[in-house]
């Protein structure tokens, strides 16, 4: 079987779909076949000799939906760069919008207009190496009884949730930028409704609408959205949407506040014992619709793959990849932290 026939097989297998004249059942075991063809059974030497080859086909497979599957939901509100290795890239960041809105709606005396020039600035995203590693004995994948469809998905996933976390990492420290706006932020001990409209109003005037991004715990504790609040003398309840209630219902989650979407941030744990999350569950983004993307991610050169022997003589493979993110205009989209929430965020993941 041909190297290029390997890595169509590979991402197949990786997605759980099928080339021509193959079934989906058929697939993973003909890729197990190929791959036997570069590492035959027991003969640890033939593996040794072909194990990059093995390790091209893994990171194809991996690297192939990366920037949709790592992005999700925030995928239209990021700008992402493929770059080859050594190179770097340069966004142009657009200015003078709030001089040009200023001249919109003043006009000199005796016709004089006031001009204005919508200037622009460069700058560069430097990328930095992030990766991981996961310890798989291999010759089990060889037998058959763990399938290289898993073995591909825990490396697409390890790279998928270093660029995830690269985007959330930037999101979070953009709440102490010394350029963002007082308004553009709120810290609070409790969830405040009227609070959060603010900030919703703020990034629509940005774009088309705008789009809550939230960990579950934050919209957990959101709750329904009053519609008539709960008055001073308690004697009687507030009036809630139905519609919410249905989400709560049927969910747990109301889905939407006010008009706007809200869209739940994909939270795990990092430890076996479930103590710790990838995400800090305090944390809130509102961003506006079209327009800018405020998110910049780049991704430079490709995936790289190698394997250590342990002392069990289990295979450790280590994946690693550079990846810079920037986070541009703190005065169109807002931040709201919710510091009654637990704080659970694994802290070793959003230091530097």
């Amino acid at each position: 079987m041909t190297h290029s026939e390997l890595i169509t097989l590979a991402k197949h297998a990786a997605h759980g779909t099928a080339p021509a004249n193959y079934s989906v059942n058929q697939v993973n075991e003909a890729f197990m076949d190929g791959l036997r063809e570069l590492c035959p059974r027991g003969e640890f030497n033939t593996f040794m000799k072909n194990r990059y080859d093995i390790y091209d086909i893994i990171i194809e497979a991996a690297e192939q939906d990366l920037p949709r599957n790592a992005l999700g939901e925030m995928a239209p509100f990021v700008e992402f760069r493929q770059v080859e290795q050594g190179n770097t890239v340069r966004f142009r960041k657009k200015l003078g919008r709030n001089r040009a809105k200023k001249f919109l709606t003043q006009v000199g005396l005796s016709g004089v207009y006031e001009t204005f020039r919508l200037d622009h600035s460069d700058f560069e995203v430097k990328p930095h190496a992030v990766g991981g590693a996961a310890t798989i004995d291999f010759e089990r994948v060889l037998d058959g009884a763990e399938s290289m469809a898993e073995v591909v998905g825990i490396i697409t996933e390890g790279l998928n949730d270093s660029v995830y976390i690269e985007v959330q990492r930037a999101l979070r420290a953009a709440i102490n930028a010394a350029n963002r706006p007082a308004a553009n932020k709120v810290v609070a001990t409790e969830f405040d409704s009227d609070k959060m409209f603010k900030l919703v109003t703020i990034a629509r005037a940005y774009g088309d609408n705008a789009t809550i991004f939230a960990t579950p715990e934050f919209i957990q504790a959101m709750g329904p959205d009053a519609i008539v609040p709960v008055p001073a003398s308690g004697n009687y309840g507030g009036v809630y949407a139905p519609q919410d209630i249905d989400a709560i219902h049927n969910t747990g989650y109301i889905n939407i506040f006010r008009g706007t979407p809200i869209v739940q941030l994909r939270q795990s744990y990092t430890d076996e014992n479930n103590n710790k999350t990838y995400l800090d569950p305090q944390m809130a983004y509102i961003l506006p619709s079209g327009g800018e993307k405020p998110i910049k991610v780049v991704r430079e050169g490709k995936s790289v793959m190698w394997d250590r022997t342990n002392e069990d003589q289990s295979m450790e493979w280590r994946v690693y990849q550079k990846i810079g993110v920037a986070v541009l205009y703190n005065h169109n989209w807002c931040i709201y932290q919710n510091t009654g929430i637990e704080q659970t965020m694994d802290d070793t993941l959003y230091s530097i």
